[in-house]
C-alpha cells in the first residue's frame, strides 16, 4: 500500500475497510485509524472517535495459548503475571471480556439514532 501511495493516481489506489460491528460503520484499514492488533482481534477508530474491535472469522486458525499446553515453546513469563480488572484499548483486545466498542461521552451519534 506504501507504494501505491504517492506512486499513482488516488483513484488507482484500493482502500480496504473493515464494516465494524454495533454499528460502527466502514473503517479504513490504515495507521490512521489502526489503534491496535492482536492475534486475533484488532481495535479501530472511526471518524466519529468510537472505537471497537472486530474479531478474525472463526473459519482463521488462531494462536490461542490456554496455559496449559506442556509442549508450548513461548517466552512467556506467567509465574510473574497477574489477572487484574482492564479497561479502555487493553478490554478490547482481552479475550475474556465481551465488550466490542468504546464510544466517547457525548458523541453525537447517539443523538442521531435517537432522532430516527
Amino acid at each position: 500500500m506504501e507504494s501505491l501511495i504517492g506512486h499513482t493516481s488516488g483513484f488507482s489506489v484500493p482502500t480496504y475497510v473493515i464494516d465494524a460491528p454495533g454499528g460502527g460503520g466502514k473503517i479504513p484499514i490504515n495507521p490512521t485509524y489502526m489503534i491496535s492488533l492482536s492475534t486475533n482481534k484488532v481495535v479501530l477508530r472511526n471518524y466519529e472517535g468510537v472505537i471497537t474491535t472486530y474479531q478474525e472469522p472463526d473459519s482463521y486458525k488462531r494462536k490461542f495459548c490456554n496455559r496449559n499446553c506442556d509442549d508450548c515453546h513461548l517466552q512467556l513469563k506467567l509465574e510473574e503475571g497477574e489477572e487484574t480488572d482492564v479497561s479502555g484499548i487493553e478490554m478490547l483486545l482481552a479475550d475474556c471480556h465481551e465488550a466490542i466498542s468504546l464510544t466517547p461521552e457525548e458523541n453525537q451519534r447517539m443523538e442521531r439514532r435517537d432522532d430516527n
